[in-house]
């Protein structure tokens, strides 16, 4: 009997799940390291959010020049430089010896990690059946989720045998392992379509729904990446004291993201099909991350269970990250081929504000109340706003005008 071959596509998708985990595991290295870097550098909680926060001012300032590198020379080529550039990067994080040292390899490791999501998502919107566009985007989009468990899991475990710059000399392979892997397996998609003409960049930037996106997705990125950040010590502040337990506790929120990109994923396309537009999907998705992350917030202000906030979390988490599929099936039915890169820059330059602020503003909430629970509060209520700001999106709609 003949085995079925797998489709090239779900190969794509396979290999640009490998490329988020590689660098996740350098990105999320940090958080369970906190502890041990905030005390041999004498750091408070709001110099820890700043150092969080530093990759992504490199990282923010990457996705506009990596989309329109890649549209002009070619996505994979920029995405496997981006790979390399992220090992370097966390090796150079293992050998600062300052805080300065330490910030400035983190913007290195912002940089090269920037290259890889408007171009990636280029790549799967070229490759993947028009009919399974949310969900391609929500699963080869599961590697982020997948590589932030990894990441706090492995980072808080080798922490308690290796001091924490070891940690990072470590994680400095996979990327290297993910960068052969591109190259051997993806494919190039076209950068032009005949007959049409050339997008300007001023075109890209006058779509309503470009930006309405990038807002919106801002919010659940100022929630996922607070979480992401603090878990390890929010679970301390639940009374788990340990290092390594604290981070095993914070790294299955990562287990829950796949899970949502999945389902929210198929539920967006199943509503595409049926008229209601994906954009609705999106809503919904933010609202009820909204409550869960209210829930977290009362957990923390009333000093209750670890395992109430573990289960919040992994709802907080399961519906935030399910935005991720509907919102890039939109963005690329918007835009043609050829400034695809360049729109997706742009929308996820949009959308890092929030991990910019949410870190930040909630380790000076911690400082100024000495509770998390403050902190938590205030990202239920971003999280809202999104979900409000989401129903203005077109969709569909907006994307046939501009076909």
């Amino acid at each position: 009997m003949k085995t079925p071959r797998v489709p090239s596509y779900v190969v794509v998708w396979a290999v640009l799940v490998c490329a988020w985990v590689s660098n996740y595991l350098v990105r999320m290295a940090l958080p369970p390291l906190l502890g041990p870097i905030m005390a041999e550098l004498a750091l408070s909680y709001r110099g820890a959010g700043w150092l969080a926060a530093a990759f992504f001012y490199a990282y923010m300032a990457m996705q506009v020049p990596a989309g329109m590198l890649g549209d002009r020379i070619g996505r994979k080529r920029v995405a496997i430089g981006g790979l390399v550039v992220c090992a370097v990067a966390s090796v150079a994080t293992g050998f600062a010896g300052t805080f300065i040292a330490l910030v400035l390899a983190r913007l290195l490791t912002g940089l090269g990690q920037g290259c890889l999501f408007s171009n990636d998502r280029v790549i799967i919107a070229g490759s993947t059946p028009p009919a399974r566009m949310a969900l391609g985007q929500g699963v080869s989009f599961s590697g982020p989720g997948l590589g932030l468990t990894l990441g706090i899991v492995l980072a808080g475990a080798l922490g308690e045998v290796l001091p924490w710059r070891g940690v990072f000399l470590v994680f400095a392979l996979p990327p290297l392992v993910a960068a052969a892997l591109v190259g051997r397996f993806v494919p190039e998609p076209p950068r032009r379509v005949a007959g049409r003409r050339e997008w300007p960049l001023r075109r890209v930037l006058a779509a309503r729904d470009l930006w309405l996106l990038g807002v919106s997705s801002a919010m659940p990125i100022y929630v996922q990446f607070t979480v992401a950040t603090w878990a390890p010590l929010m679970f301390g502040e639940l009374g788990v004291a340990e290092l390594g337990r604290a981070a095993r506790y914070a790294s299955v929120q990562g287990l829950a993201a796949p899970v949502g990109l999945l389902c929210w994923g198929w539920l967006a396309d199943r509503a595409e099909r049926r008229g209601v537009g994906r954009p609705l999907v999106i809503a919904l998705a933010l609202v009820l991350s909204a409550v869960a992350t209210a829930g977290m917030a009362r957990v923390v202000h009333t000093k209750g269970s670890p395992l109430a906030f573990t289960l919040y979390m992994l709802a907080m988490v399961f519906c935030s990250w399910g935005i991720w599929g509907p919102s890039f099936a939109v963005l690329g039915a918007l835009f043609p081929p050829d400034v695809r890169g360049t729109a997706f820059g742009v929308f996820n330059t949009l959308a890092f504000t929030g991990a910019l602020v949410g870190p930040v503003l909630t380790g000076w909430l911690k400082d100024a109340t000495g509770s998390f629970a403050a902190g938590c509060y205030l990202a239920a209520g971003v999280a809202l706003a999104g979900g409000m700001l989401a129903l203005l999106v077109r969709g569909a709609r907006a994307g046939a005008a501009a076909a």
